[in-house]
């Protein structure tokens, strides 16, 4: 799928809402939409990473089970710098990451803007507030907080359109030769470019300049106006999007924290940061 005519670039991002390495990559699709604006569009497939644990096998990341999730999350943790709490996998953890893929695309079949900010939801519950996401009020409560009508959203998955919509992204997926997550496929007016795996904001920005040379990019906002933006985010959230050094972000959010400005949400590993504006 080319850009929209309200967009010089489209990335699409193929994807999952429990997989550890499309959380970590949050902080740098944050970054992007911060310094290319309106420039660039986002689009997510689900790729579907696991139907059912009774049948999935991971032998390269020893993973047999959800238990084994949580050792594989912290070492990923490490490397890409977004917090995870792995006690989910203690209290309730996912037998499929079908059902959270499924309720995203019931959001996406109602509002593309208000589905993104669902998948962010879904992927921050699971990951940092040990919410099981495949769970019907969990989905609802999400829902309801990003805006959707629930009413709507509810029939979307009761009536199989939701499922319907999240085979065609399976098939998508298998189409597009996607072998893991996330893959990226950038499309602008100098072509189409696919990067796999985890990427750095570097190496997209690259891609990015390789289809459409004539992208703009602004300046990255201070860390008060990324929070007053986007809301609750990571630490490796804010030192990435305002492009600054892990000790320098720590030192600017705990100022701003001394002062009233910002609240501070110890989740798992880590930090969440916010604002009280109304967004």
């Amino acid at each position: 799928m080319a850009a929209t005519d309200s967009a010089d670039v489209t990335i699409t991002q193929f994807t999952d809402p429990m997989c550890t390495w499309c959380w970590g990559s949050e902080p740098v699709i944050r970054h992007l939409r911060s310094v290319y604006g309106e420039q660039i569009e986002f689009e997510y497939v689900m790729g579907g990473l696991v139907e059912d644990f009774e049948t999935f096998s991971d032998a390269a990341n020893d993973i047999a089970e959800p238990g084994d999730v949580a050792s594989h999350w912290e070492s990923a943790s490490e490397r890409h710098g977004m917090p995870v709490d792995t006690t989910v996998f203690e209290t309730d953890p996912a037998r499929s990451t079908y059902p959270a893929s499924i309720a995203f695309v019931a959001a996406r079949q109602q509002d593309r803007a208000d589905a993104q900010r669902y998948l962010r939801a879904l992927r921050e519950a699971y990951t940092t507030q040990c919410r099981n996401v495949n769970r019907r009020g969990e989905q609802v409560a999400l829902a309801e907080r990003v805006g959707l009508d629930v009413t709507a959203f509810e029939r979307a998955l009761d009536d199989g359109r939701a499922r319907e919509g999240f085979e065609a992204d399976l098939a998508r997926t298998r189409e597009a030769g996607v072998g893991g997550f996330p893959t990226y496929r950038i499309d602008g007016p100098g072509g189409e470019t696919v990067a796999a795996g985890f990427q750095s904001f570097d190496q997209l920005a690259a891609a990015l300049d390789g289809v459409d040379p004539s992208l703009d990019r602004s300046a990255p906002p201070s860390v008060r106006a990324f929070l007053e933006a986007v809301g609750p985010a990571a630490t490796r959230e804010v030192a990435e999007s305002c492009e600054l050094d892990r000790g320098k972000a720590r030192q600017v959010l705990h100022s701003l924290h001394d002062e009233g400005a910002v609240r501070r949400d110890p989740r798992g590993n880590g930090q969440f940061w916010d604002t009280d504006g109304d967004r």
